[in-house]
């Protein structure tokens, strides 16, 4: 009877975009959550046959409207009573989105034609004949937390792992001070017609990390080298009044990243993280651009859009290359941190220079291009895995330890394949005429971290927190 009476709760519910129209409501697309656990225990809703949950977004001002229908509803018998999905989608959904369906529908038609996503306008992109703007906005911007709490149910169904931000632990709002640390990032198409309007693609959060960094003196007598200088009884000191957060050294990182799953493959997530990662590379207060937890579509998209701008901006990325001239032993040696080798229980080296050169590796923060296949490269090509080799080993030390060595060598030699089939997707579609949005997982993001659709499924060994879908 329970499996009678039971929904898939994924393919219950659906999520749909729709605009105004001379007629009513004009639907541009329909969508399937791809994760449901965050609401529904096991993905499943008790009580219903052909239940369907239905969530309606304006496109514009991502309005939400909840609506529940079913063929028929499970009559309680004792304990066993049917989910009530409209109160549960309370804890999720602001409580805008529980209005009758006749005053959303009212509410999306009196929409103003003016109307400008919250923020202000940091890019504009023309692409395939249409405009794309990305808007951007600080979370204490009462416009801004309005739009994102409309937003946040669509990052638990298709980020794994994903969480809601600005909230604390009992899920009440966190002050303005703490709210002033994110920056909100939203990509929306723009309207080419008089009639038409924004319609919202995606969207990005962005936390920022204050950088202690070690005091300098003043560039001149009288003028502070920063906005957090130190006393010279060592205690620190904030500015009075208003504090402005974003413009002291900080670490920028993405949080949460969002594609909505009709516009992916489209070029949506490579116009989303182009805009960020310029605009924090180019402010001076910005040390660091990181990512939380990102899952391995999310990896890809960064991969690529990193590479292509290294090939177009930074010239001595050219000029990386393994070096050939090392030797390596057969038996017995030792690669340095240096990536010098020496033999073993020998402190000299067999080289002048290692493998690659790690001071332009550490001023660029790239990784080594995999070389192509031929007698007079096979040498670096194995240089290159020895290199990739002691990484991973570093990285899973703690976790390689556990095992035995043979096993440890087995389980190294597999995670390395998996990282060089990786690398190899990259660089493949590294000159591909437009970057792909890849479906996510995290940062899985949902983080699995290099699936993409209509290709082979490869390795996977990340978890999910940020999402380009």
């Amino acid at each position: 009877m329970e499996e009678e009476w039971t929904s898939d709760a994924n393919e219950a519910f659906s999520i749909s975009l729709v605009t105004p129209s001379d007629s009513g409501l004009k639907k541009i697309d329909s969508f399937n959550p791809k994760f449901t656990y965050a609401v529904f225990e096991n993905e499943q809703i008790f009580g219903y046959k052909g239940l369907k949950v239905n969530l309606t977004y304006n496109a514009t001002d991502m309005r939400p409207n909840l609506s529940v229908s079913c063929i028929k509803k499970f009559k309680t018998v004792g304990d066993a009573e049917a989910v009530d999905v409209v109160e549960l989608m309370k804890e999720f959904l602001p409580g805008v989105a529980f209005q009758k369906k006749n005053d959303f529908e009212l509410a999306v038609k009196q929409t103003p034609t003016d109307w400008t996503p919250p923020g202000e306008l940091v890019n504009s992109i023309e692409r395939d004949g249409e405009t794309y703007e990305v808007w951007k906005g600080s979370l204490a911007d009462p416009a801004v937390k309005q739009l994102v709490k409309r937003l946040q149910l669509l990052v638990l169904f298709y980020i794994e792992g994903g969480s809601y931000i600005g909230e604390d632990a009992d899920g009440k709002d966190e002050p303005d001070y703490s709210l002033a640390r994110w920056s909100v990032f939203f990509l929306y198409k723009k309207p080419s017609a008089a009639n038409e309007q924004y319609v919202f693609q995606g969207y990005s959060t962005v936390y920022h990390f204050w950088l202690y960094q070690t005091p300098t003196p003043p560039a001149s007598p009288g003028k502070a080298s920063s906005l957090l200088e130190p006393k010279k009884n060592e205690s620190w000191e904030l500015p009075p009044g208003d504090f402005p957060y974003t413009e002291l050294p900080h670490r920028a990182r993405i949080s949460q990243f969002l594609i909505l799953p009709p516009f992916q493959g489209k070029g949506a997530g490579a116009m989303l993280y182009n805009t960020i990662f310029d605009l924090q590379s180019k402010d001076e207060s910005t040390k660091e651009i990181t990512v939380e937890d990102p899952n391995e579509a999310f990896d890809l998209l960064r991969d690529l859009c990193d590479m292509k701008y290294l090939r177009k901006n930074v010239p001595e990325f050219a000029n990386l290359a393994v070096n050939p001239d090392v030797a390596v032993a057969d038996k017995g040696a030792v690669l340095h941190h240096s990536t010098q080798i020496s033999k073993k229980d020998s402190s000299a080296s067999t080289s002048a220079k290692g493998i690659v050169d790690v001071d332009a590796l550490e001023q660029l923060r790239l990784k080594v291009e995999r070389p192509v296949a031929s007698k007079a490269d096979k040498h670096a090509y194995t240089l290159w895995r020895i290199l990739l080799k002691q990484r991973l080993y570093r990285r899973n030390a703690s976790i390689l330890g556990e095992f035995e060595v043979t096993e440890r060598i087995i389980k190294l030699n597999d995670t390395l394949e998996n990282v060089e089939w990786e690398y190899a997707r990259i660089l493949e579609r590294l000159d591909a005429p437009k970057p792909d949005d890849t479906q996510a997982n995290g940062a899985s993001t949902s983080h699995g971290k290099r699936k993409s659709d209509g290709e082979e499924e490869g390795p996977s060994s990340k978890k999910a927190r940020v999402d380009d879908e």
